[in-house]
């Protein structure tokens, strides 16, 4: 049998949420890509096997631009978790990861997978200053389960975030 999880992708605008994805279900990362406008849907067969399980999960890449906060709510509605993704190469970016854990958790408190993005392009001195502050913000929230690294363009750490949700899910509603 397979079970079937919806998972939001959100985070501000130019993160890397789409490049993300694109690496996850096309195995490619295209350097010349836009910020969503918007909202992409994206079901396809992203399938993963996590203790002899198989699951497949339905993915909703949520756009980071002001306008579209207000209607989140309505994208978060009956899913199991949610990726919030910053920019490991813009400060600013990691200053909205509260607002964003707020607006992902204030109807339903689904477990959130933090991802820091664009790993391939920071040095190390700005490296632990991330893991830092991180880890910070992961001892505030409850619903805040890891933080992981990952690169779209090398393909670093990019399906462990589904692997490391997946394994959360079935602690927390085990079937």
């Amino acid at each position: 049998m397979v079970k079937t999880m919806k998972v939001v992708i959100a985070g501000e605008g130019a993160v890397g949420k789409s490049s993300f994805l694109n690496k996850v279900i096309n195995d490619v990362f295209d350097e010349t890509s836009e910020m969503t406008r918007g909202v992409d849907f994206f079901s396809a067969t992203v399938s993963f096997k996590v203790d002899e399980e198989s699951y497949d999960l339905i993915l909703w890449d949520f756009g980071g631009q002001q306008h579209f906060r207000e209607i989140l709510h309505d994208f978060v509605d009956g899913a199991s978790g949610a990726f919030l993704l910053f920019d490991l190469t813009r400060f600013n970016t990691l200053d909205k990861l509260e607002e964003w854990i707020e607006m992902l958790t204030k109807f339903n408190p689904i477990p959130i997978l933090i991802l820091g993005t664009k790993f391939d392009l920071v040095d190390s001195e700005v490296d632990t200053y991330f893991d830092d502050m991180l880890s910070k913000i992961v001892d505030a929230y409850d619903v805040i389960f890891d933080y992981q690294k990952i690169s779209s363009k090398t393909g670093y750490n990019i399906k462990k975030p589904f692997e490391l949700l997946i394994r959360r899910l079935n602690k927390v509603n085990p079937s």
